[in-house]
């Protein structure tokens, strides 16, 4: 037993026997974790299979090597590892060295880790774990009895559109630009659109589509399936009509009806998808909260590549899938989000306290007057209910502010392009 998880150990920890690979730490992103180091608490990197995670523990494993100081790896994707229980395959690494610094990955195939985590964080016998877990559900259950307000959950997603550029070798990207860099921008965000923000795929020259079906059946198999009684072939019928049918209104019952599945067997597929981060549900706002969790939903997938490889779309669709870019950069930044519905229509509201802050409306083009009038009047009744005086329309190209006056107020409208206020965000 000792001997076949030493060797796994070495293959997972090549600085044990030589130097860190410069490789494994590929490129920064916008996290700012080595700021962690200076604190004790167990930090949780939590996000969808691929969106970066171990890259991440990379990046913070070559500062501390850097510090001179010992790191211990272990990534339960792999096959020999997850057999054992973690105190396990700590034990035999114990034989040849002690970690100071212990960092796990995918967690959520590992056996029986709480106990030893309860013992060596309250013993304060490794000054640094980190952990990551593509199941949410998994990790809060476990740290919900194990160290409650000790941990710091840092959530990792697929690629911002700023993350996407510097991928691209495109960096400094103050505004205005010039017309020529314009350009290149926007040809890259029609690229974005169309090929989403998974790391990797990103950085392949070729075949991205099969890469992101591939990781497709791998939240179906290595996800779900592995964990939960499913029928394989309906889920993934149900991941397919729900990355088709991204950004509409959605309810369980028409799903059901749609699919020939039973209304109770949808949600508890949903459930799973919602557990792995692969599919996002919003609400419309509401002050109850009974009324909320009862009305219609829209559901969104955590990455627009995904969404065109494996469901069926069309041109008419880029609307919705502009709509799928601004609910993940709004997700990314951690924003309450809920969409407004009563006579028109609003795509999203942002709750800041106890009241909404922002109205935000997307569309793909304003062009047309009858789409124009639709978009505003759902932005303006929104912006009335909540007493904003300043609204957000974003779309493909537009740039533009109105002044509209209604009911004795002037209200403004600003109109920006997506990629834009996309790189307008922080981080």
């Amino acid at each position: 037993m000792s001997e076949e998880i030493l060797k796994s150990i070495y293959d997972w920890n090549p600085w044990m026997e030589g130097k860190f690979p410069k490789e494994l730490a590929g490129f920064p992103r916008s996290y700012f974790l080595e700021d962690y180091l200076k604190i004790s608490e167990i930090k949780i990197l939590e996000g969808a299979r691929r969106v970066g995670k171990s890259t991440l523990l990379y990046q913070i494993i070559e500062k501390i090597l850097k510090q001179r100081k010992k790191v211990l790896y272990i990534n339960f994707e792999d096959e020999v590892l997850k057999k054992y229980t973690l105190n396990e395959i700590i034990s035999a690494y114990s034989a040849v060295d002690s970690p100071e610094n212990l960092f796990i990955d995918e967690i959520q195939n590992c056996k029986e880790w709480v106990p030893f985590i309860r013992k060596a964080y309250d013993r304060k016998e490794i000054p640094q774990i980190w952990i990551s877990g593509s199941n949410s559900s998994f990790i809060k259950k476990e740290f919900a009895t194990l160290l409650t307000g000790r941990n710091i959950t840092i959530k990792v997603y697929p690629l911002s559109f700023r993350e996407y550029l510097q991928f691209r070798s495109i960096k400094g990207i103050p505004l205005p630009v010039s017309s020529k860099k314009l350009t290149e921008i926007k040809k890259h965000f029609k690229s974005y659109l169309e090929m989403g923000a998974f790391p990797a795929v990103i950085l392949r020259p070729v075949l991205q589509k099969e890469l992101l079906i591939s990781y497709f059946e791998d939240f179906i198999y290595k996800d779900i399936a592995s964990r939960h009684e499913v029928n394989t072939l309906k889920i993934k019928e149900l991941g397919i009509y729900l990355a088709t049918n991204s950004a509409k209104l959605f309810s369980y019952r028409g799903c059901a009806t749609a699919l020939g599945i039973h209304p109770k067997t949808v949600m508890d597929y949903c459930a799973y998808f919602y557990e792995i981060f692969l599919f996002s549900e919003l609400y419309k706002f509401d002050y109850s909260l009974k009324n909320q969790i009862g009305s219609e939903k829209k559901i969104y997938i955590t990455d627009t590549g995904m969404a065109n490889a494996i469901s069926f779309r069309f041109s008419e669709d880029l609307g919705r899938i502009l709509e799928n870019i601004v609910f993940n950069e709004l997700k990314r930044q951690e924003k309450e989000i809920y969409f407004f519905k009563q006579k028109q229509e609003c795509d999203f509201l942002i709750k800041e306290d106890l009241k909404i802050s922002q109205a935000i409306q997307v569309s793909k083009t304003l062009q047309d007057p009858e789409v124009k009038k639709r978009e505003l009047g759902g932005l303006l009744e929104a912006m009335h209910i909540h007493k904003l005086d300043h609204g957000l329309i974003l779309s493909m190209d537009e740039e533009g502010l109105e002044t509209i006056e209604s009911e004795g107020i002037q209200l403004k409208i600003k109109i920006l392009p997506i990629w834009k206020w996309l790189l307008m965000q922080e981080g």
